[in-house]
């Protein structure tokens, strides 16, 4: 699949890229701002990042981690329906748009709008590589099943002038719900675990625009 971002390798890092390592080939007209740990941020340089106050907030298609679903049907031996994929997918675009909703304006100040004009910038997620322990989501009812975790993604995010259509800032980061022991998965324990990857996503992109604005 092509994609605006590309995958890097993963190495310890800080916000000043005190990184071992290459950095990785930024975008065309971005510069590299921070890599590894699972995470990758290039921005356009000489951004006035306090002149955004208002974001344009798309919901976020979902892909889900090659061969998941056949690999699911074959760990629980029943078949996965197109219809509970699409509620998986549902789900999931859901629980981002959400905390990434509640984020941008309830702590980060942004003003959520549907319009373009000055000071608006566009934000599109986008969620690859998802991989769900879907026993518990795939059943109309609870039901409980031993794994590791309860799943991982990878949240991309393109950041883009309203009105311009500059692009502005390319981000992904990857999140693993990883358990020291086997635990139950249900369909309670699922959404729980992917609300705080959406959450944790959301208040990471929070915190790098802050970086943003403090350095314009």
């Amino acid at each position: 699949m092509n994609r605006l971002i590309r995958f890097t390798a993963l190495c310890s890092t800080t916000f000043l890229l005190s990184c071992a390592g290459p950095a990785p080939e930024p975008e065309p007209g971005l510069e590299v701002l921070l890599y590894g740990h699972g995470q990758e941020m290039q921005v356009a340089p000489d951004v006035d990042w306090n002149s955004y106050t208002k974001v344009i907030l798309h919901e976020a298609p979902v892909e889900f981690m090659d061969n998941w679903r056949r690999n699911q049907e074959r760990l629980h031996g029943r078949a996965i329906r197109d219809e509970d994929v699409a509620r998986i997918e549902a789900a999931v675009s859901g629980r981002l748009a959400k905390a990434m909703y509640e984020t941008l304006s309830e702590r980060g100040g942004y003003e959520l709008t549907s319009e373009s004009g000055p000071g608006v910038m566009v934000l599109m997620p986008n969620i690859v590589d998802l991989n769900i322990q879907a026993t518990g989501w795939v059943q109309g009812s609870i039901v409980e099943s031993l794994h590791h975790t309860r799943g991982s993604m990878t949240t991309e995010l393109v950041i883009r002038d309203a009105v311009s259509d500059k692009l502005l800032a390319v981000a992904w980061q990857h999140q693993l719900d990883a358990q020291s022991d086997m635990e139950m998965t249900t369909s309670v324990s699922n959404a729980y675990a992917f609300r705080l990857m959406s959450e944790s996503f959301a208040v990471w992109i929070l915190q790098r625009l802050d970086d943003l604005k403090a350095g314009s």
